[in-house]
């Protein structure tokens, strides 16, 4: 299975230390990329069906 993660396209952001700390307590036992997801959904199911942003 982490074999197969590898693969996968990969990113990078810059954040600042206070921001990365702040996501770092909030994860809490999830890796950024399942936190960053599961915000994403969040977000989307809050600005309506249409995913529009306000």
């Amino acid at each position: 299975m982490q074999g197969e993660k590898d693969n996968e396209a990969r990113t990078s952001i810059q954040i600042t230390p206070g921001t990365r700390d702040r996501l770092y307590r909030l994860k809490f036992r999830r890796t950024y990329d399942q936190f960053l997801n599961e915000l994403c959904d969040s977000y989307e199911r809050a600005s309506g069906e249409d995913g529009k942003f306000p």
